[in-house]
């Protein structure tokens, strides 16, 4: 495996997602403490609807600092890949618990509305709210762009929870100010439906994305990045590539390749272009990793696709050299000699 930059970027890293994690925790837990209190003065089931989502952001937030803990350690004999798969199932697990909180607060809001809203203290009540938004933007803030940093999936899902909590609590603000002006407490079961809607899409995001991630979903967006990096460091002996694949493991990108080269070339050549290969796809994944080549031996179909000169196996001359793209570089394994692509063995069938 290749760290960036430096052999110790990859501890460094631990330890700064490990701060973000229990910033995350701490401030979460002062922000539900306010939103309590603010509850508790008012009465409203606005209030009361963002006070359970800071709850939510709580739990997430101790579950988010044990994957972080897990994902940092090194790989062992039961995990060859490492743990940094538990990252996704954090990010999943905190979506599931958003969406949760969304049925809750329909649920007290819908209750709210059939028995009659009574508020109090509403001024106070603003105050509180206000202060525990401002921190929480700060926070939320803080934790994406070190999540974006060190390539941390659940801090990023995390600090986009706390954003949401943000925009969440400025509807809540708005609302509780409209009941303030107008004096129609119904506005404030009103908020917290939308407030419900909108928590809920975004449990939703965040658990698509992490059983994504969980199933090693294709990233179209990272495979365009490293195809272009192949094609800019391509040599002539770079004949052809297929079977391009990648999935992520917490922070770490494992990437698998098939290329072709002549075929008379040794293990000492073969093992040069390993390095390179790796180095090029690496560096456009911008994360540590680890790339595995299987080198094919050219046959005399590829002989119009390759400019290797000079050439003691030619059959007929070099047309041009067909660029990588992706659709070229990630299509299925195929038979040396004729190209066919070879179908996967079922099991069973």
């Amino acid at each position: 495996m290749r760290e960036m930059d430096d052999d110790h970027a990859s501890p460094l890293e631990h330890g700064v997602r490990l701060r973000a994690g229990r910033l995350a925790l701490v401030g979460g837990i002062a922000v539900l403490g306010a939103k309590l209190a603010a509850w508790q003065l008012t009465g409203s089931t606005a209030v009361f609807s963002d006070a359970l989502e800071s709850f939510v952001n709580v739990a997430a937030g101790s579950l988010l600092l044990y994957s972080l803990y897990l994902s940092s350690q090194p790989a062992d004999r039961n995990h060859p890949y490492g743990h940094g798969k538990v990252e996704f199932f954090s990010a999943g697990v905190e979506g599931t618990l958003i969406a949760v909180a969304a049925v809750l607060i329909g649920i007290e809001a819908i209750r709210q509305m059939i028995r009659g809203v009574e508020l109090r203290s509403l001024d106070l009540g603003l105050v509180l709210v206000t202060a525990a938004t401002a921190a929480n933007a700060a926070i939320g803030v803080h934790v994406i762009r070190v999540g974006r940093r060190v390539h941390s999936l659940a801090l990023v899902a995390d600090g986009r929870h706390l954003l949401t909590d943000v925009a969440t609590s400025v509807g809540v603000i708005i609302g509780l100010a409209l009941v303030w002006i107008t004096g129609l407490s119904i506005i404030d079961p009103v908020v917290a439906l939308i407030v419900a809607a909108q928590i809920l899409g975004t449990g939703w995001q965040l658990s698509r994305q992490a059983i994504g991630g969980l199933m090693d979903e294709a990233d179209p967006a990272s495979l365009e990045e490293m195809v272009k990096a192949l094609e800019v460091r391509r040599e002539p002996w770079w004949i052809d590539t297929h079977s391009l694949r990648s999935w992520r493991s917490g922070s770490v990108e494992h990437v698998d390749l098939h290329m072709v080269v002549p075929r008379y070339f040794d293990a000492d050549r073969l093992h040069d272009i390993d390095d390179q290969v790796e180095q090029a796809v690496l560096a456009a994944t911008r994360r540590p990793g680890d790339v595995i080549t299987h080198f094919d031996p050219c046959r005399s179909r590829h002989c119009a696709a390759c400019a290797m000169e000079p050439c003691s196996v030619r059959f007929v001359p070099c047309a041009g050299m067909q660029p990588f793209t992706v659709d070229h570089a990630t299509r299925s394994d195929e038979t040396l000699d004729t190209g066919t692509p070879i179908e996967r063995v079922k099991v069973g069938g």
